[in-house]
């Protein structure tokens, strides 16, 4: 009987011994959320303190609320004030989005009708649109800026008023005009948003400040926000900083409701708790699902009557890929600050970044390090359907294609010879090569069932072939018109010939130019084609690098600078005006010796002519002569 006893006190010590074991493993197998969120923390916090980054608000969203909240860094380095969970940053362009929202609670309320027309709403408004018969401009094609309406002028950045009214940016910047039948092509604007802006206060008779606090941040509890740093305390919100570390100095333009926008990571949330909701809809009835859904992607665009709309560009909202997933939302930057929203729909989960320094290396990393985070509980996301592809079907759309929508029409040229697409055809699908000056790239796109093509390892649908005004177009995001290789090529080269013939112009010029004026050199004609070779190239070179120096490459004092009549400004218009006319009067003189004598000056007077020539005909095509970037 005691053995008896014995062992089956020691079965049950086994047997307890084991169970504990198991208990063990599983506990251990289980996800863990304390210990994940203690691990995306470390890892957030390693991306930053490898940054430029001063100081940074994040926000991840689970279940509907904030499950990891890191305020790291400084928010005023001289003060010594550090990121609080009150800490106000600049929200740039996901303005858009909170605007959008607006108008979507307007449009669901019966209050405004997205496809009205907007000069029937509002006449005062006046929009230069050719196609107004057939294309008029519609609230919808603001909202999805398909509007044709251009982006951002130089002029803009001269203006520092952070109480200004939308009706005082169309006072400035009117008449607007569009650049391609609306409804057809999208082109990011900031104009557009702040016609809506506008479009609503007539709408409703009652102010965009007072719109967005009614109808956004006081249903949502955001209490924090505003689009306006000039009734923020300064003791609460954020200084930027460039990567070098100097500060950046607050600066607003006249679009405040495409870019003005201020919040604290904690209210920004809010945002992506309604949009992520996993029923769909908002809290207390705020907006029905199906209006929700209705921000992410174009109903009424040509990318989605190709059959991409839920990859296309909605209502201020667009997709993005992070770890293989669609994710939707907004991103914003101005004067050194960039965040970066996003959510997955039906899930709860989404996050806010928020960083007082324009780093796109943190951002990208931070993106990636919370999709991987969002996603440790997620099935892996479900793989686009694809369709037979017909080789045949699309070889008439193989070839060169440019970009034709850069959101500014001073530098649309610039970019068409900056940014260009080869594409070509498999037995599978399409390639698509990136040609031009900027770093080449190749993606391969297969067909979809639902229309149009995504690209490997995404899994929507966001490019597609489509016809608009007699011309074939590459739908990638922005739009890309098909044109000849002659003409691709000719852009492609263009810039960097005419940057070596300039150089070339110039010291030839200076050396046998000054002899000639000694009379050790040419005289006649060939003095003057060296002299009008000089003035070209010279003007060229000079007016491109103050071009880029100031326009391209320039932080906001340098771009308002740009924006005004200054020395730099008034440069560029002296400089383009010699470029322009030295290469059409090298170009005349050239043939003119061509006729009437051969030389062997003529191998190099003749190329140097040409190319010229050809660059001062593109300027004078594209309003260069003389480049006035002052003008709206």
């Amino acid at each position: 009987m005691e053995a008896q006893t014995v062992r089956r006190k020691t079965m049950n010590r086994l047997a307890r011994t084991v169970i504990a074991i198991a208990i063990g493993v599983l506990v251990a197998l289980l996800p863990n959320p304390a210990l994940a969120q203690d691990d995306i923390r470390t890892e957030i916090t390693g991306i930053l303190e490898e940054s430029a980054v001063q100081g940074a608000g994040i926000v991840i969203v689970e279940s509907g609320v904030p499950a990891v909240e890191v305020y790291w860094g400084s928010a005023d380095v001289e003060a010594g004030r550090t990121v609080s969970a009150d800490t106000v940053f600049r929200a740039g362009s996901v303005s858009k989005n909170v605007t959008s929202l607006i108008a979507l609670r307007l449009i669901e309320d019966g209050r405004l009708d997205a496809d009205a027309r907007v000069s029937d709403l509002a006449p005062e408004i006046l929009i230069a649109n050719r196609w107004d018969e057939s294309d008029p401009v519609r609230v919808v094609h603001l909202l999805e800026h398909t509007a044709g309406l251009p982006g951002s002028t130089y002029r803009e950045y001269t203006t520092n008023k952070p109480d200004a009214t939308p009706a005082e940016y169309l006072e400035a910047a009117g008449p607007l005009k569009t650049r391609w039948p609306p409804g057809t092509l999208y082109s990011y604007s900031n104009a557009g948003h702040t016609v809506l802006a506008r479009v609503m206060e007539i709408a409703t008779g009652r102010d965009f400040d007072s719109l967005a606090r009614e109808e956004v941040f006081e249903p949502l509890g955001m209490t924090s926000a505003s689009f306006a740093t000039y009734g923020v305390d300064r003791d609460v919100i954020s200084k930027s900083y460039g990567v070098t570390g100097r500060e950046q100095p607050i600066w607003e333009m006249l679009i405040r409701p495409s870019g003005s926008l201020t919040a604290t990571p904690r209210d920004l949330a809010r945002l992506v708790s309604l949009y992520a909701r996993t029923d769909g809809s908002g809290p207390d009835g705020y907006l029905s699902g199906n209006a929700l859904a209705r921000m992410r992607g174009s109903e009424a665009s040509s990318a989605a009557r190709a059959g991409i709309g839920d990859g296309a560009y909605g209502f201020g909202t667009f997709a993005f890929i992070v770890e293989g997933r669609a994710y939707y939302g907004h991103w914003g930057k101005t004067e050194g600050f960039r965040t970066n929203l996003g959510y997955l729909p039906g899930t709860g989960k989404g996050f806010v970044i928020m960083l007082n320094v324009v780093d796109e290396r943190a951002a990208h990393a931070l993106r990636q390090a919370i999709g991987a985070y969002l996603s440790r509980d997620l099935e892996p996301p479900e793989a686009v359907n694809e369709a037979s592809f017909d080789r045949d079907s699309y070889r008439d759309y193989t070839g060169s294609y440019v970009l034709a929508t850069h959101e500014q029409p001073l530098r649309a040229w610039l970019f068409k010879a900056l940014d260009q697409r080869k594409i070509s055809i498999t037995e599978t699908g399409l390639v698509v090569q990136g040609k031009g000056q900027l770093a080449p790239r190749t993606v391969r796109f297969r067909p979809v069932e639902s229309g149009g093509f995504a690209a490997e390892n995404v899994p929507l649908a966001t490019a597609a072939f489509v016809e608009v005004d007699g011309r074939t177009y590459w739908i990638d995001g922005d739009a890309y018109m098909k044109v000849s290789g002659l003409e691709a090529g000719v852009r492609r080269l263009i810039i960097p010939t005419a940057f070596i013939v300039s150089i070339i112009a110039v010291l030839h010029g200076l050396v046998w130019g000054g002899l000639g004026l000694f009379g050790r050199g040419p005289h006649g004609q060939g003095l003057r084609v060296r002299a009008s070779l000089l003035v070209s190239g010279l003007g060229f070179l000079i007016t491109m690098y103050l071009f880029v120096q100031y326009g391209l490459l320039g932080d906001r004092s340098q771009l308002s600078l740009v924006g005004q009549v200054s020395m730099v400004s008034l440069g560029m218009a002296l400089t383009s005006l010699l470029a322009v006319l030295g290469g059409l009067f090298a170009l005349a003189l050239t043939a003119r010796k061509l006729a009437t004598e051969r030389s062997l000056f003529l191998f190099y007077s003749v190329p140097a002519s040409l190319v010229l020539g050809t660059f001062a005909l593109l300027w004078l095509y594209a309003g260069w002569f003389p480049l006035m970037t002052w003008r709206w």
